[in-house]
């Protein structure tokens, strides 16, 4: 004698439920949630789990857990339970926040890192998971919890780099500039070219202060052939966003130079390893 198992558990649909379902089946739902619907519908015409799981190309498991769950639990049994793990951080913007990341992304003369960090929060603040949002920026999940994270507890404060551990810097950044514009866009007096002790005079700065910034921005007054004054009115906030990209360069970005030269020139000669 055969054994025929266990009996199907039988599916009776109310007027409403065979609607919402048919509904479901139509494409108003995930694909999922859509052939869930179809399998329902199908029991509740009689169809016998083999068949369905033939007509569906899924096991006749599938259906049998498909037919327990709805008829437990109706149609919320058809829905996927949430997922354990941890909740991603609510982002709500207000108008004024919004505001001002959208100024930093647009920004010319904004750091790349932060501009990126705010068209993060700004796109989390749309909707989606940190998977679709990283894909869509071309960065890690990873990156996205965490200025999402850092922006829910510190709000715009939380985007910017935190002071690092150690001594704070013994100048001012409107300090250097000065001693740049200075450099870059004039002469001490009839001197061709300024010295440490001439430009430590000029700024009030020690001239282990004006050595260490020259160093920095590569700098070399002395070099009369290679060292040339820009008539640029903004060559000073180029010449910072430039150096800026060299030791704060974007992330997973490569920062390129190109050396160019008029047809007037003196013979090409091969760049500093600095603008290389």
């Amino acid at each position: 004698m055969v054994s025929r198992g266990p009996r199907a558990v039988e599916v009776v649909l109310s007027a409403e439920e065979r609607a919402e379902l048919t509904r479901w089946a139509d494409g108003a739902v995930s694909a999922r949630a859509a052939e869930r619907a179809q399998i329902i519908l199908a029991c509740a015409d009689g169809v016998s789990n083999t068949a369905v799981a033939a007509d569906f190309g899924v096991s006749a498991a599938t259906v049998r857990k498909w037919r327990s769950r709805f008829a437990a639990q109706r149609l919320a049994g058809l829905t996927d339970a949430p997922r354990p793990g941890r909740r991603k951080s609510e982002l709500v913007l207000s108008e004024a926040e919004r505001a001002e990341l959208t100024r930093w992304t647009r920004r010319a003369k904004t750091a790349q890192f932060l501009a990126l960090r705010a068209r993060i929060v700004l796109r989390c603040a749309d909707g989606g998971t940190n998977k679709e949002i990283g894909a869509e920026l071309g960065i890690a999940h990873n990156t996205v919890n965490r200025w999402r994270s850092r922006f829910v507890r510190l709000r715009l404060d939380g985007l910017t780099d935190e002071p690092r551990p150690g001594r704070p810097p013994s100048i001012l950044l409107d300090r250097v500039e000065d001693v740049l514009t200075a450099t870059l866009e004039s002469t001490p007096g009839k001197d061709t070219h300024w010295s440490r002790a001439s430009m430590a005079k000029h700024s009030g700065l020690s001239k282990s202060t004006i050595g260490r910034i020259w160093k920095k921005f590569d700098l070399k007054p002395h070099l009369q052939d290679a060292f040339k004054l820009s008539t640029d009115p903004q060559f000073i906030a180029k010449v910072v966003d430039v150096v800026g990209l060299y030791h704060h360069p974007p992330e997973k970005a490569v920062v390129l130079c190109v050396w160019t030269r008029s047809p007037r020139s003196r013979p090409w000669t091969a760049p500093s390893p600095s603008c290389r």
